[in-house]
């Protein structure tokens, strides 16, 4: 047995081996499911949530899940039901919180661009916190409040303005990112708020980024929010809340890290942790603990990646191997609307085969999805078996986060399907989207509008 990620691993099967999700297989799957279909794992989820909830829980941190990884209600449920909080960046994402069983006081309302619509819809559901990125929203949040009378909690999201090693398209705490309010700021949102009866801001929030694999960005900011709150101090306003975003980094292993022998594996897990490549929740949790260890008020974070990413594959098909010069073709069913990371972010995420290889020989390919862009390219010069061959099938590993949510129908393409594997069971939790179902919405409509 070769074990990849999480409940992934190789077994034999018949002939060869073969790749097996908890205890169901991936080929008996493909064989019921059309391709290219994402697929997570429960247990992988679950065991996530537990790590995660074990190294924050005991220092008091409250976990709220970054919904924008993945927002399918069947996961949202899983997750309501472990007792965690949630992060949303709209009002869709509010409207799949409820109805997945989280209660209102403990979702936490981020987003640049809340409409008018939105805020006065939250404070209606009874939105436990909103993280205020501007002085213009907080305006709008102060007459949504007044207006109806509801007393509404808000954390005033700050940019520390901290240099993280982390892609450019995902940096948030930067200086010159759209997200969150100058430090000179803050002083007086809090003194345009002190003229609302309903409105009360009780901390200030942060998030600094995406994929950060050390803790020393998060030290930094800390540390300038705290010398923040204690001039606010001085000022006369007591601050009680911290909100300290997410962003805690996963390690994406490519092909050849996982095919390693176990002694190989041992011995790279060890450098890498040397290295600091990768840093569990308890080493996030122990800095926070000791940068914030005279702190009395409340703290909260927002893992998203972290929780979801190691549970999920996307299972796809080679359509053709394309010989070529200088490097030959993987060409795939499943395309950049499916898998969008690796062109939004240059991502690149490991590829194997479902059916483990005879030889241990490799060759350079070019992996590449069937849609009329050069950016339909999931990576250059890979290292794959070379005996791959049209019709085998493949998995996209840690494609649990920030993969099925992004998918679209460029090129007039399905909408890839979800399915939970719950140790023998398998459940599709979401259907494919077809062309027939999307152009049901553009049928000739009776509503006139002028």
């Amino acid at each position: 047995m070769t074990q990849l990620t999480p409940q992934l691993r190789y077994l034999p099967s018949a002939q060869q081996q073969a790749l097996w999700l908890e205890n169901v297989s991936i080929q008996q799957l493909a064989s019921q499911v059309a391709t290219p279909f994402y697929c997570y794992s429960k247990a992988a989820l679950l065991s996530n949530i537990h790590a995660c909830k074990a190294a924050f829980e005991p220092e008091n941190i409250h976990i709220h899940y970054a919904m924008k990884a993945n927002s399918n209600l069947s996961l949202l449920r899983i997750i309501a039901e472990q007792g965690l909080g949630v992060d949303i960046v709209s009002i869709g994402e509010m409207r799949r919180a409820l109805s997945a069983g989280f209660k209102a006081q403990d979702i936490v309302f981020s987003g640049v661009g809340k409409t008018t619509a939105e805020l006065a819809e939250a404070v209606l559901a009874g939105v436990g916190q909103f993280n205020l990125e501007s002085k213009e929203e907080l305006a709008v949040l102060i007459t949504i409040a007044d207006k109806y009378q509801q007393l509404v909690s808000a954390l005033i999201r700050v940019n520390p303005e901290v240099t993280v090693d982390t892609h450019k398209n995902i940096t948030t705490g930067a200086k010159g990112n759209k997200f969150g309010v100058n430090f000179s700021d803050v002083l007086p949102m809090l003194e345009t708020a002190e003229h609302s009866p309903f409105l009360k801001i009780k901390g200030l929030a942060m998030h600094i980024g995406s994929q950060i694999h050390t803790t020393q960005p998060y030290l930094d900011a800390i540390a300038k929010i705290q010398r923040l709150i204690n001039e606010l101090k001085i000022q006369g306003y007591l601050l009680t809340q911290l909100d300290l975003g997410g962003g805690f980094g996963i390690q994406y292993k490519d092909y050849q890290q996982l095919t390693r022998n176990t002694e190989q594996q041992e011995q790279q897990e060890q450098q890498e942790q040397q290295e600091q490549h990768y840093l569990a929740f308890s080493d996030f949790s122990n800095a926070i603990k000791s940068a914030l260890a005279h702190w009395q008020g409340r703290i909260s974070i927002e893992p998203g990646r972290s929780l979801m990413a190691d549970i999920g594959v996307m299972v796809c098909e080679i359509t053709y191997i394309k010989e070529s010069r200088p490097t030959s073709f993987v060409v795939l069913n499943a395309a950049m609307n499916d898998l969008m990371r690796p062109a939004l972010y240059q991502a690149t995420h490991a590829l194997i085969p479902v059916q483990s290889p005879s030889s241990s020989l490799q060759t350079k390919y070019d992996v590449v999805g069937p849609i009329c862009e050069s950016t339909d390219t999931f990576s250059k010069s890979a290292s794959l078996p070379t005996d791959l061959a049209a019709g085998d099938l493949m998995c996209f590993l840690y494609t649990g986060a920030y993969c099925a949510v992004m998918s679209n129908s460029y090129n007039s393409r399905p909408i890839a399907a979800e399915v939970l594997v719950d140790d023998a069971q398998a459940h599709v939790i979401r259907q494919a989207i077809t062309q027939d179902d999307l152009m049901a919405f553009e049928q000739p409509s009776a509503l006139k509008l002028f």
